[in-house]
């Protein structure tokens, strides 16, 4: 029995240990006008490519935000444009640091290593698009080791 609760045990921190090296590394980044200023493009395009995890970095006023991409494209070999899930869209107050949700309003943005992006916001009751924001956007790109 001792030896059986051992090896359990000794199974759960293997376990842990192994997702603890899980490490989000920066593959890419690039300015709002879609110069590259941080890795490879190439780098990235591969890490798509071969199936890897990847997540999007960007800010937003006084805001960061960070998503894993659900969706990846790459267009002609030279740009990715990632979409994040849609998630209830949110107000921020600083006054109190608290974010309050959107009653009702879905919130979904695509964004590209070009600086490219576009935000839109959808009316969940209705299904009527509230509205889009497009405009450019520096991003960081991740991927997991």
């Amino acid at each position: 029995m001792i030896t059986r609760c051992l090896f359990l045990f000794m199974l759960l921190l293997i376990g842990i240990g192994a997702e603890a090296q899980e490490n989000w590394r920066l593959v890419y980044a690039n300015d709002d006008s879609g110069i590259g200023i941080d890795g490879e493009i190439d780098d990235l395009i591969k890490a798509v490519r071969d199936g890897k995890e990847i997540r999007l970095a960007w800010s937003s006023g006084r805001v960061e935000h960070v998503a894993d991409a659900a969706f990846l494209t790459i267009m002609k070999d030279s740009v990715v444009v990632g979409q994040i899930d849609p998630i209830y869209g949110q107000t921020p107050n600083f006054i109190n640091y608290t974010i309050t949700l959107k009653e009702n309003l879905e919130w979904v943005l695509i964004g590209g290593t070009n600086g490219k992006s576009d935000a839109m916001t959808t009316n969940k009751i209705t299904g009527e698009i509230v509205g889009h924001n497009a405009r450019n956007r520096a991003f960081k790109w991740f991927t997991k080791d």
